[in-house]
């Protein structure tokens, strides 16, 4: 998410579905029944999915299924300190995003707990990010440039990471709708490092963390603690388990003169439909 909030902190100079912490720490048919193999698979239907695995490898090949999606973005970000107002930001805004070939448009709004607004475009376009913030030029860089993929939201490529560790995802159905849900609690920053689960949420606080430290914040990594993640995916059962919604919130615990650093950030994406037009980069970002 792309919304960085500004710290300001007094004192300084300037798994089914669980992710548990460590210590520190076709056969072939008889030729004899009239029916071969490739006729009998056409007149089969596809078996449903059971696993969450099996659930995400549907959902995928649904979405690869249209041109493109658009997705309504939303999300909140915050730095609070025991007696002090929290530094605060809030992001909205649409994606448009293409599967053949893959491109993305993003324009938002972030705005700050003060009310300042700052209008955002990012887009991805042959493998490379651009992303302008209010009056500022434009940069770009690969989407291996945390900098660049910070401000990125695409679901869609959210999904094919989320296959890396589907397994520890709780399956639950409520009518139409498949949910997937990975939750997380109690782990060291340094470990939580090494958990594809929890790659995104390293990545997102990493900057905040580089300016805590800045400030004067001197807590290892060994004493940052995850106090919970929640990451779910809503599907529609009735539509090729294509996703409509995805939700991840977060939050981190950094000691300091006693007491801690509650650093959170919560992003929802809700597919609004088929996107059938198509994503060009404006002159500008070249």
């Amino acid at each position: 998410m792309s919304v960085a909030a500004a710290v300001a902190l007094s004192g300084c100079s300037s798994h089914a579905g669980k992710e548990k912490p460590t210590r520190p720490h076709e056969s072939a048919q008889s030729a004899t029944d009239g029916r071969t193999p490739h006729s009998d698979a056409k007149a089969r239907p596809a078996p449903q999915p059971r696993t969450a695995a099996q659930f995400v490898a549907r959902a995928r090949q649904g979405m690869r299924g249209e041109k493109g999606w658009t997705f309504a973005m939303r999300g909140s970000e915050s730095v609070a300190m025991r007696g002090q107002a929290p530094t605060a930001a809030t992001y909205s805004g649409t994606v448009h995003r293409t599967t053949a070939p893959m491109a993305l448009e993003q324009t938002g709004t972030i705005t700050s707990s003060k009310g300042e607004r700052e209008q955002e475009l990012v887009y991805v376009v042959g493998g490379t990010g651009y992303v302008k913030q209010g009056a500022g030029a434009w940069k770009k860089g690969p989407l291996s440039d945390t900098a660049i993929a910070d401000d990125v939201e695409d679901p869609v490529a959210e999904l094919d990471a989320f296959a890396a560790y589907a397994k520890s995802a709780e399956v639950s159905r409520t009518g139409g709708t498949v949910r997937l849900q990975v939750t997380a609690s109690g782990w060291q920053l340094s470990a939580a490092r090494t958990r594809p689960a929890l790659e995104r949420a390293v990545r997102e606080v990493e900057p905040t963390l580089d300016q805590l430290r800045k400030a004067g914040v001197t807590a290892t990594d060994g004493r940052i603690t995850l106090q919970s993640f929640t990451e779910t995916w809503d599907l529609d059962a009735a539509h090729g388990y294509r996703l409509t919604s995805h939700r991840y919130a977060f939050t981190f615990l950094v000691p300091f003169q006693g007491g801690d650093i509650t650093m959170s950030q919560e992003v929802r994406a809700d597919n609004r439909g088929v996107f059938t037009g198509a994503v060009a980069l404006p002159e500008g970002a070249r």
